[in-house]
């Protein structure tokens, strides 16, 4: 037996001790007194009773005692188990929140990567076709300026073609006059120039009349069909204002002979039947 239970006893003996002897004065004292003595029987079950449920409390309060004793390891064990899963459990979660974090970030960066790759590929996409657009330009102008130089130098040879060249003397100058005269709407023969000019200034362009009424008046005849400078100013073309230039003189006199006669020809064919001339 514990001790705890050999106190408990102990204390519920001497507890029966007191009240028996208490019974006995009584008994002692009043033998006549049945009541009494049924009474202090009574209070001594009831004294055996307590003292019997006390031992029982004790002996019940020893076995949790030595129950919660013998599981203390158990629990202890239990407790550090469940620390460690707890511990594993957080660890693994930091673990998992951690890779999380560093996926979130490895895809950020990535994506990053990918729209800096896109935007520089775009970039260069652009300044490519700028460039690609620009030389076709560049090439597009050039033909252009070939092909606008071309047909100038053809139209220049083309002008050239068209266009005789005439003798720097009086026959030259008396042909370029008649096509001149005939564009312009004046037709002339080169005879009848031919005549005039050779009876005029005996076909020179410098020829000037100082001594006629002309003169007197102050407008000598000049060139080769001696045309004063009041008649030539009246029937000169334009582009064809300089009396002393073979040409220009021949068309201002034809141009007066046929207002004033019909044409230099009819001058020539009614003077001496155009083999022969006088001035007019």
């Amino acid at each position: 037996m514990s001790r705890t239970k050999a106190l408990a006893v102990t204390g519920a003996l001497a507890v029966t001790g007191a009240f028996i002897a208490t019974g006995v004065a009584a008994h002692a004292s009043s033998n006549d007194n049945h009541k009494v003595t049924a009474a202090v029987s009574t209070a001594k079950a009831g004294q055996d009773k307590a003292a019997a449920d006390l031992i029982a409390q004790r002996a019940a309060a020893d076995a949790v005692a030595n129950r919660d004793a013998s599981r203390a390891p158990v629990d202890a064990a239990a407790d550090k188990a469940a620390a460690d899963k707890a511990a594993a459990d957080k660890a693994a979660a930091d673990k998992a929140a951690a890779d999380a974090a560093a996926k979130a970030a490895a895809d950020k960066a990535a994506a990053d990567k990918a729209a800096a790759d896109k935007a520089a590929a775009d970039k260069a996409a652009a300044a490519k076709a700028a460039a690609d657009k620009a030389a076709a330009d560049a090439a597009a102008k050039k033909a252009a300026d070939a092909a606008a130089a071309k047909k100038a130098a053809d139209a220049a040879a083309a002008a050239k073609a068209a266009t005789p060249v005439y003798a720097n003397n009086l026959d030259g100058w008396i042909k370029q006059a008649v096509a001149i005269l005939n564009a312009n709407g004046t037709p002339t023969s080169y005879n009848a120039i031919y005549q005039a000019a050779m009876h005029e200034s005996a076909g020179n362009p410098n020829a000037v009349n100082g001594w006629d009424s002309n003169a007197a008046k102050g407008t000598p005849s000049i060139g080769l069909l001696q045309v004063i400078q009041p008649t030539f100013n009246a029937y000169m073309l334009k582009g064809h204002g300089n009396i002393y230039n073979p040409v220009d003189n021949i068309i201002a006199g034809a141009r007066y002979a046929a207002d004033r006669y019909g044409s230099l020809d009819n001058v020539v064919a009614a003077r001496c039947g155009g083999s022969c001339w006088f001035g007019y």
